[in-house]
């Protein structure tokens, strides 16, 4: 279903809209048949399109939020102490992250 015109169209009109994940819950058949240009797709398809574009958004919204702690971290960080640093890695696959506040040793 990811692949169907139908679904990529409206998953794009919602994420260039900026659409919010109620706004998708709450769009009827006449809705989704406006945005679509058709009515050619049953009741089923259009519940298991939302369902994939409200992951979709989820997604959006995930990465937005998480830009922002990034951003509200190194603020703070930059603030506080100015000689900081940070290292990523991994361990038994799983990754971490080590903030040296002072500089690293």
């Amino acid at each position: 279903m990811k692949n169907h015109l139908f679904y990529k169209k409206l998953k794009q009109t919602a994420l260039d809209g900026n659409y919010s994940i109620e706004q998708v819950q709450a769009l009827s058949f006449n809705q989704a048949a406006d945005l679509l240009g058709t009515r050619d797709f049953t009741i089923t398809f259009l519940n298991n399109m939302k369902r994939g574009v409200i992951d979709a958004l989820r997604n959006r919204d995930d990465k937005a939020n998480m830009e922002q702690l990034k951003q509200t971290a190194k603020t703070w960080l930059d603030a506080n102490f100015p000689d900081w640093e940070a290292e990523r890695d991994r361990e038994d696959g799983k990754p971490y992250v080590k903030i040296w506040l002072e500089g690293r040793p």
